[in-house]
């Protein structure tokens, strides 16, 4: 007996829905993966510095990409120091544009989070153009470091224009540096993907350029910044200690 032609419609419509709504999530999850590439890279064209318009055979040899990972452990090693901010009980001297915030309560604190604020007047008076704001989270297991989180957000206000890219590694001290997640919104729309969905073969290097010219120059900065409030706050307890002993010599004089 034939089958209705009725149903064999309906099925083939209902088979053909089912592949237009797979193709369509195939499709979104590509568009995202395009946006935070070309983000990303778009970030990295900001930001780098003395870039070489050449590339040689070295930097794209694997040695080359080891080393480079090595370098970002040891900022990360370097980066520890920022646990001997725990042992102040409140920060007595900041940078301009520095803000320090703790995770837990003193003396029981797990972490530090410094954040770095950056402002572009505009040519109007009183007006701004651009704003930036860098920051990174450290949290420390007793003495290990076991979490950094280091984020930058940026607001072009002519083009109304917002860029927010945060970059996580739960793992800092193990040896591999490519499971850093990345995860970017700009105007709205989001992305979140590891570091190791980059392309790092041939001469499409995106994922150690990324390393190289962005994430790595941002932590060692910051290395730099813990050092400087390192030695603000002992700079200051030198200064309050010289001024108690005055007093003391003074109230002993007759």
């Amino acid at each position: 007996m034939p089958k209705n032609p009725r149903l064999l419609t309906h099925q083939a419509q209902k088979r053909q829905r089912n592949l237009s709504l797979n193709f369509t999530s195939s499709q979104k999850a590509a568009l995202k993966a395009v946006f935070i590439l070309l983000l990303l890279l778009s970030f990295l064209s900001v930001h780098a510095q003395n870039q070489d318009g050449t590339k040689s055979q070295n930097n794209s040899s694997s040695s080359s990409t080891q080393m480079l990972n090595q370098r970002i452990l040891r900022a990360y090693e370097s980066l520890s120091v920022a646990r001997e901010l725990l042992k102040f009980e409140r920060m007595e001297a900041l940078p301009i544009g520095t803000l320090v915030t703790w995770v837990g309560n003193y003396p029981n604190r797990k972490g530090v989070k410094i954040t770095k604020f950056s402002v572009t007047q505009s040519t109007t008076p009183g007006g701004i153009e651009r704003a930036e704001e860098k920051s990174i989270l450290l949290e420390f297991n007793g003495s290990t470091l076991s979490k950094v989180v280091s984020e930058i957000k940026t607001a072009n206000y002519s083009a109304e224009d917002t860029i927010m890219i945060r970059m996580t590694d739960t793992t800092p001290l193990d040896n591999n540096v490519d499971d850093l997640v990345i995860y970017a919104d700009k105007n709205g729309k989001e992305a979140e993907y590891p570091l190791n969905y980059l392309p790092d073969e041939g001469v499409n290097r995106d994922r150690s350029e990324f390393k190289k010219e962005f994430y790595l120059k941002l932590i060692e900065d910051f290395f730099v910044h813990v050092l400087r409030l390192q030695e603000m706050q002992s700079q200051h307890s030198s200064r309050n200690q010289k001024k108690l002993l005055q007093s003391y010599k003074e109230s002993l004089e007759y």
